[in-house]
């Protein structure tokens, strides 16, 4: 059980092996499982505060062990396979390994020249103080009006995140930028207006607004 940057609580995981390659599924057994082990440490933790869940899938090797490989009938390729809990923290180390062991394979490369290092972060409106809030609206509207209640995220920073050198452009876009849907009620109130100001700052329909990837589109069809 660990706090996150944004405040909240992060309780779990499990972690079990399966065989399915597509099950992404929460159930009820893994959720007692972890409450079990939590009230070992922190008794009075209450699972009904619980705003949502989540589980990912991540690939394993038998046998266990981090590679790194290259084939000689496949040209410009490496595989790494193994990488487990330590994938975060390595991914720095094996993306310069794996840089040049593509160089040393004869991968033509060159340095961009051009790369920006650094880039400006996503305003937080909420993280600011009033005086800072205050200047920022007078400088634009938009940060004035909040569109997530729960997060407080405004619709300036919401396009912000889509015109953004790595824009967003969809629901879950957005939210990994900031946090737009993450509340207690998950977009259930913001959702709407989060498509609609996607759908006006990227030109399409509302129809055409995907939750992530191509054809997960958050409406069906209009009733009037």
């Amino acid at each position: 059980m660990c706090p996150t940057i944004h405040g909240n609580m992060l309780v779990g995981p499990t972690a079990e092996n399966l065989t399915d390659k597509c099950d992404k599924s929460t159930n009820a057994e893994g959720l007692k499982s972890i409450q079990t082990d939590v009230r070992r440490l922190i008794p009075d933790v209450n699972l009904r505060d619980t705003i949502t869940q989540y589980c990912g899938l991540r690939p394993n090797r038998n046998p266990e062990g981090l590679h790194v490989d290259t084939y000689e009938d496949v040209g410009n390729y490496v595989n790494l396979s193994g990488v487990r809990s330590t994938g975060l923290t390595a991914s720095v180390a094996l993306g310069k390994h794996v840089a040049q062991t593509l160089i040393g394979i004869g991968m033509p490369v060159a340095f961009n020249l051009h790369f920006i290092e650094k880039r400006k972060g996503i305003i937080r409106f909420h993280e600011l103080d009033h005086d800072a809030q205050d200047a920022l609206i007078k400088g634009n509207p938009l940060y004035g009006n909040v569109i997530c209640r729960c997060e407080t995220v405004t619709e300036g920073e919401i396009i912000e995140a889509i015109h953004h050198p790595i824009p967003a452009r969809s629901m879950d876009a957005v939210k990994r930028r900031v946090r737009a849907g993450m509340g207690r009620c998950q977009g259930g109130f913001c959702g709407p207006r989060v498509i609609e100001i996607l759908a006006r700052e990227l030109g399409i329909s509302t129809e055409e607004v995907t939750k992530n990837q191509s054809g997960s589109y958050m409406i069906a069809g209009k009733v009037r």
